[in-house]
């Protein structure tokens, strides 16, 4: 591992020195996007546990 590079825009700030594997480069995207939904889909999902609860 190597020490954090000052501007590194990656979630783990760079420690790593090998290449990023491109499943992870995918999953990591999402990020920015999913950033913005947290709110609503953490109210959707309150809302749905609701909903199964009050179903028994």
């Amino acid at each position: 591992m190597t020490q954090p590079s000052e501007g590194s825009s990656k979630l783990w700030g760079g420690r790593f020195s090998g290449e990023t594997d491109a499943l992870v480069e995918a999953f990591n995207a999402s990020i920015d996007f999913d950033r913005r939904l947290y709110a609503e889909d953490i109210e959707g999902s309150i809302a749905h546990a609701g909903m199964l609860a009050a179903q028994g």
